[in-house]
């Protein structure tokens, strides 16, 4: 099987006509740039050079070969480059999963500022909730997840990202949509929508807890998910509920955002994958979100 260096050898001889001068070019010996040429010419068949002692011309065959030749020479570059780009994330697939709030953050412009610096990376993009995320992660079915720990799976890594503040979403004719402030005692009747505990069994019970620590026991009349749906309800005027500060800044007829007294629990966004690496379009998606998070600190 002929190698490249041979072909780069020959390359070099064909342009030079002069086996001294190429092997000056190639930083050989003439010798053995001599032996290279001539294994070539065994290997190929036929003599590739016509030479003497005074002049190095290309016979028939040589030049019949130096045009694929220098063609081999270039593929082999192109392809090496293209084996280093990928280990450096830079071409490939990113199949990168998230949460309907998730997508409400930094996560739009990170995906556009990532597409735009690595162009070659194909992004594919999989929304579904926290579990599914987990199961897509451990099958193989995504790369990067974007979700709400805890997570079950030790299996997983994590890395956090920054929470989500939550504040509550009311219709917008509410007599509580006149205060700035809305205090957790003022809900003590008001019927509360409220993510299934089964999407998020920590946010849920904190939530709970909130109520519980006024001496509230929370009126809930529906679970619903995902929390875009959650705000369509309540501009149905079904009840009240607790948004993400995300999802809050996107104005929607019929909701007005108030802030709640004592704090609301945040809610907690982290990147997952499967260990034990991350691929490297991974990691340069998470160093685009990083940078991003930094710049709006």
């Amino acid at each position: 099987m002929m190698d490249i260096r041979s072909m780069a050898c020959f390359v070099a001889v064909a342009e030079e006509l002069h086996f001294r001068r190429a092997a000056e070019r190639l930083h050989l010996t003439q010798p053995s740039l001599s032996q290279r040429i001539r294994a070539l010419e065994f290997e190929v068949g036929t003599d590739l050079f016509a030479r003497d002692r005074r002049s190095v011309a290309l016979t028939p065959a040589g030049q019949a070969f130096l045009e694929p030749a220098r063609r081999a020479i270039e593929n082999a570059k192109v392809a090496k480059e293209q084996a280093l780009r990928a280990m450096r994330g830079e071409v490939g697939r990113l199949r990168l999963g998230f949460t309907v709030i998730a997508f409400y953050g930094v996560l739009p412009e990170a995906v556009r500022a990532f597409r735009h610096q690595y162009p070659q990376v194909k992004v594919e993009l999989f929304e579904m909730n926290s579990p599914s995320l987990e199961t897509a992660l451990m099958t193989g079915t995504i790369d990067l997840a974007v979700l709400h720990p805890p997570l079950a799976n030790p299996d997983l890594a994590i890395r956090s990202l920054p929470d989500e503040p939550l504040v509550l979403a009311l219709p917008s004719g509410h007599p509580l949509a006149s205060r700035a402030e809305i205090r957790i005692a003022d809900l003590a009747e008001e019927p509360l929508l409220i993510a299934p505990r089964s999407i998020g069994p920590s946010i849920y019970d904190r939530v709970i807890a909130l109520f519980q620590a006024e001496g509230i026991s929370p009126h809930i009349v529906q679970e619903v998910t995902p929390m875009t749906t959650l705000a369509g309800l309540v501009a149905a005027g079904v009840g009240t509920g607790f948004v993400t500060a995300g999802l809050s800044r996107l104005p929607r007829p019929g909701v007005s955002y108030r802030p709640v007294t004592p704090t609301p629990p945040s809610l907690p966004m982290a990147a997952s994958w499967l260990k034990p690496a991350l691929s490297a379009s991974g990691q340069r998606f998470l160093e685009t979100v990083s940078a991003l998070i930094g710049r709006s600190a």
